[in-house]
């Protein structure tokens, strides 16, 4: 008899997940971090705390669907995002063409106030 034992913090990732952070604004230069784990985040000064949380995933039969949220702090007010990614495997299984596949997406200023000039955090996945 064969027993597996998985830990609450393993995560099977179907989807590629990254953080685009634009510290300028929405719209200028930005920096890419990938994510792999639930966790804080260091990206900017310390006046920001940004944590992932919330990683799921479902399987219906050909539906796949994944999930994660984004948390930030910043003069104690708390700005969160979340995204889920879907994906029908049939549509994939058949795609002979190679198609990219398109990317979700999702973002938040952490200072709206600043309008434009917010820093702006994007949350993304794609297949």
């Amino acid at each position: 008899m064969l027993s597996y034992s998985f830990s609450p913090l393993l995560y099977a990732d179907f989807f590629k997940w990254e953080l685009l952070v634009s510290e300028k604004g929405y719209g200028t230069e930005s920096l890419n971090f990938p994510i792999v784990a639930e966790g804080k985040i260091d990206f900017l000064d310390e006046t920001f705390m940004c944590s992932m949380r919330n990683f799921w995933t479902k399987i219906e039969s050909e539906l796949l669907l994944e999930g994660k949220t984004l948390e930030c702090l910043h003069d104690n007010k708390k700005r969160v995002v979340s995204l889920i990614c879907r994906d029908n495997n049939k549509n994939r299984k058949y795609n002979k063409n190679k198609e990219l596949y398109p990317f979700a997406k999702d973002g938040l200023r952490l200072i709206p106030e600043l309008g434009a000039d917010s820093p702006y955090l994007e949350l993304r996945c794609y297949f």
